[in-house]
């Protein structure tokens, strides 16, 4: 730059310094020291004098006119500047939720809970990754009994309902694979599988409650709160829509996970699988039982698991299957095989108004399970039926 153009410069620099009261003492002072003429730099250093003058100039500006500036620097500038308004709270909603990033490779390093006491009040889990948030599943469930990932063993933890969370391409390190803190509402947290990058948790509640779910950045984080007070909804829970009543005294349905059944002895053999659209409003699916010689026949305990997808492990190889459809069931039998005593289609393709496909994910060591792809999320219910012994799981179809 000429000297002409630098003195000019220097100067008109310096009186807007001593001008603009709003600047402290001290960074008037370092102002000037800039800009005060020094002896002539080789290029590459007048270079950078003349970088630190544009960007004191920069700031003299945005002092003297602060709103006229700040319409139009970049916004990664406007955040200095101006701060960050502060978010609004989100509701409680009785209901599943999905989200994260897809295809995301994370890692899980730390699990934290808490006690909110404000109004509404609410229990806290932290889930703290460490390259963002992967790919997850949060369903709710009116049990605080689990299936583990890929055994397929039953778990129950503190508490009388639950929450599972799956998160997808995600490892863990460091991290405890039971937790209980006891708080009011969640009371036990358990790593349920970690298996070919699908990572599980079931938390035990004290009671089923709505949830929020946060997703945080810097560091990455998944915040689950748990209302412990019935006044924190602001969307309840789906109302199941009413169906036919018939002669038989039928159980509603329900927007959650279910589970019943016993454990009476050896394992019962399944022998039939049935589906069909009932014209009342459901898609019914029929798991039909009978009873090894000498043994009296009894229903295995089973879980009913709802998700908010179609994409399933298999037992006990962890291998990901997805099925037609968008939602989906997860049934699990423990206590039963279909391994001798089943001939049917191991993968059911109906196409009923929302079953879509009913394959069979696992039959090893007792525990049989099956998928149900589903074209939308429905509420479901079961029935326990004797003469012959059926698990009957109806899907909702309004």
């Amino acid at each position: 730059m000429s000297d002409k153009f630098e003195k000019n410069l220097r100067d008109h620099l310096h009186h807007e310094a001593e001008e603009i009261r709003e600047f402290p003492r001290q960074l008037r002072g370092r102002i000037r020291e800039g800009i005060t003429p020094r002896a002539r730099p080789r290029m590459a250093p007048q270079l950078a004098l003349a970088g630190a003058l544009v960007l004191v100039a920069f700031a003299v500006l945005v002092a003297r006119n602060p709103q006229v500036i700040i319409k139009d620097v970049p916004s990664a500038i406007k955040q200095i500047l101006q701060p960050s308004p502060t978010p609004t709270p989100q509701p409680f909603t009785c209901a599943d939720r999905s989200g994260g990033t897809s295809g995301l490779a994370a890692q899980l390093t730390a699990i934290r809970t808490a006690h909110h006491a404000e109004t509404p009040g609410f229990d806290r889990i932290v889930f703290d990754f460490s390259d963002g948030i992967p790919s997850y599943d949060l369903t709710r469930q009116v049990t605080s009994t689990f299936v583990k990932d890929a055994s397929g063993q039953p778990v129950t933890l503190d508490g009388s309902a639950g929450i599972k969370l799956v998160f997808r391409n995600a490892s863990v390190q460091g991290v405890a694979d039971d937790q209980k803190p006891r708080l009011t509402a969640v009371r036990e947290i358990a790593q349920l599988g970690n298996f070919e990058g699908v990572l599980s948790y079931g938390v035990g509640l004290s009671s089923s409650q709505c949830v929020r779910v946060l997703e945080l950045t810097g560091p990455s984080r998944l915040v689950v709160d748990v209302t412990t007070s019935a006044s924190a909804s602001t969307s309840p829970a789906p109302t199941p829509l009413p169906t036919t009543p018939s002669a038989t005294d039928l159980t509603p349905f329900a927007c959650q996970d279910l589970a019943g059944g016993s454990s009476n002895g050896p394992a019962m053999r399944l022998t039939q699988v049935r589906v069909a659209h009932q014209a009342a409003g459901y898609d019914r699916i029929v798991f039909e039982f009978a009873a090894p010689a000498g043994v009296t026949p009894y229903l295995p305990t089973y879980t009913v698991s709802r998700q908010a997808s179609a994409k399933f492990v298999k037992d006990p190889s962890g291998q990901d299957v997805t099925l037609r459809g968008s939602s989906g069931l997860r049934i699990a039998l423990h206590g039963a095989s279909g391994a001798d005593s089943y001939t049917g289609s191991r993968d059911i393709t109906p196409g009923l108004p929302v079953l879509q496909e009913l394959e069979q994910l696992g039959d090893f060591e007792a525990v049989l399970s099956w998928g149900a792809g589903l074209g939308r999320p429905s509420c479901i219910r079961t029935l326990e039926l004797s003469n012959p012994t059926r698990l009957v799981v109806d899907i909702q179809t309004p």
